[in-house]
């Protein structure tokens, strides 16, 4: 019983987030036609897109023509596109491309590993040109991600307010949706949803997490700050706390401009994608202080245990209905043929028999904790339709396939739950048996590039 419980809080707090940050978790105002035909700005946005390597990541040109394109419809100019690799061919294919091309450099040293360590050359690099100032803006954006005239004008709208130095915006994930696993594109929806809650972690800071693409932030602030966090698989959280520590409260927030990426194409780089977020958060928590600390660490139990509840209501399902229907399958001689295909019909009247013989028949405890239960469960159920909605919402696919995939997300829902959990079982397990390891003395994980 206590599986299920531990959502109960998650639940309520999602719910209300959603209520509370529903106007500003989007930038409205950023769609207007008046807005989109700004005048010009005096702002320095330079657009970072972090990659390994353009030439084998083909989608890192459809972002570079996004910004261009989105660009030129804001009459916006003041702007620079940088792509920061570790592929030296990205010279040569990103050449006549309006882009500036930084490769890091194989033999560069600092203590941060992998895309921190890009990042962490990124800066160095812009401290060597002088753009590490005040006056410019870097907008992180991943390889995947696609700006939009609405991003622009978001961007520019909260640089002009001067109320913080570093701030976030949604993401939507609409992006090759058809082309991607059906179960990782589905998986996608709790994302959009999840964000609702970040309006909360970067307008009442500290974050919890933050997201490394769709950063805006001061590029003196990020000089200061820096990327030498180690060698964590999550540098963006630990670069969120840090400019909390340093500067305050005052300087996050939310810039409700959105960015649109892309799903995990297929179910192996879901399961990674996932294991290296909670891989990354426990790495991090010996760094944050005692309160924030245990905050991470129930969120983190939360997602273990999510899939131990899912593991438990599958099995009670099982258990409940097998006894129902093992009769009709072992009979299937006697009952012919269309007894046996009506057996589908059958299942819903099973299930709504349970749910009157427990309404009818338990006692005021059990009743209670069956509506605390129901409510989690339909705001679980929830979350995955607002998100699968918001990401939709933004893509080319007409209404019929949209309503059919709102369908499929019903359905498979209980299925999406133990492939979205199970990548947390999974990892702190593996860091709790590699901590305990003496013949490791500094914990390095790999880090899984998904494809793109």
């Amino acid at each position: 019983m206590f599986f299920w419980f531990s959502y109960v809080p998650i639940a309520a707090m999602s719910l209300y987030r959603v209520v509370r940050n529903r106007n500003l978790f989007v930038e409205k105002l950023a769609f207007a036609e008046k807005n989109v035909k700004r005048v010009r700005s005096d702002a320095a946005i330079i657009f970072q897109i972090t990659t390994r390597s353009a030439t084998k990541t083909h989608v890192v040109r459809r972002g570079i023509q996004s910004i261009i394109d989105s660009a030129k419809k804001t009459e916006y100019r003041n702007f620079h596109i940088s792509i920061v690799t570790d592929d030296p061919d990205d010279i040569r294919t990103l050449e006549g491309v309006n882009c500036e091309v930084v490769v890091v450099n194989k033999n560069f040293k600092t203590n941060a590993i992998r895309k921190g360590r890009a990042l962490q050359y990124a800066v160095e690099h812009r401290r060597r040109i002088g753009m590490n100032t005040s006056k410019h803006w870097i907008f992180h954006m991943d390889d995947e991600s696609y700006v939009t005239t609405q991003t622009i004008v978001a961007l520019l709208k909260s640089i002009e307010s001067g109320k913080e130095v570093a701030s976030e915006g949604p993401i939507f994930y609409p992006l090759k949706f058809e082309a991607a696993n059906r179960l990782t594109a589905i998986a996608e929806s709790i994302r959009p949803f999840a964000c609702y809650d970040c309006v909360s972690q970067m307008t009442n800071p500290p974050p919890l997490h933050m997201h490394g693409s769709n950063l805006l932030i001061r590029s003196d602030i990020e000089d200061t700050i820096e990327w030498k966090f180690g060698p964590t698989l999550a540098e963006d959280q630990m670069f969120g706390y840090k400019v909390y520590e340093k500067y305050g409260p005052g300087s996050m927030g939310w810039h409700g401009g959105m960015l649109l990426e892309q799903p995990p194409l297929n179910i192996k780089d879901h399961f990674f994608q996932r294991r290296r977020w909670v891989l990354g958060t426990l790495q991090n928590l010996q760094n944050f202080p005692r309160w924030h600390r245990y905050k991470l660490m129930y969120k983190s139990v939360t997602y273990f245990l999510g899939f131990a509840s899912a593991v438990a209501s599958t099995a009670i399902m099982l258990y409940s209905s097998i006894p129902t229907l093992i009769p009709t399958l072992l009979n299937y001689n006697t009952i012919g043929y269309y007894d046996f295909m009506s057996l589908p019909d059958k299942l819903p009247s099973i299930f709504f028999n349970s749910i009157f013989d427990a309404v009818t028949k338990g006692s005021m405890l059990e009743l209670s904790a069956s509506t605390i239960l129901l409510f989690t469960s339909i705001v679980w159920l929830g979350s995955y339709q607002l998100g699968l909605f918001l990401n939709l919402k933004y893509s080319k696919i007409e209404w019929r396939k949209r309503v059919m995939f709102h369908l499929q997300t019903l359905l498979v829902c209980p299925i999406i739950g133990l492939v979205e959990t199970f990548p947390a079982f999974w990892a702190m397990i593996e860091y709790n048996l590699k901590k305990k390891d003496p013949a490791q003395k500094t914990k390095v994980y790999d880090f899984y590039v998904v494809n793109k």
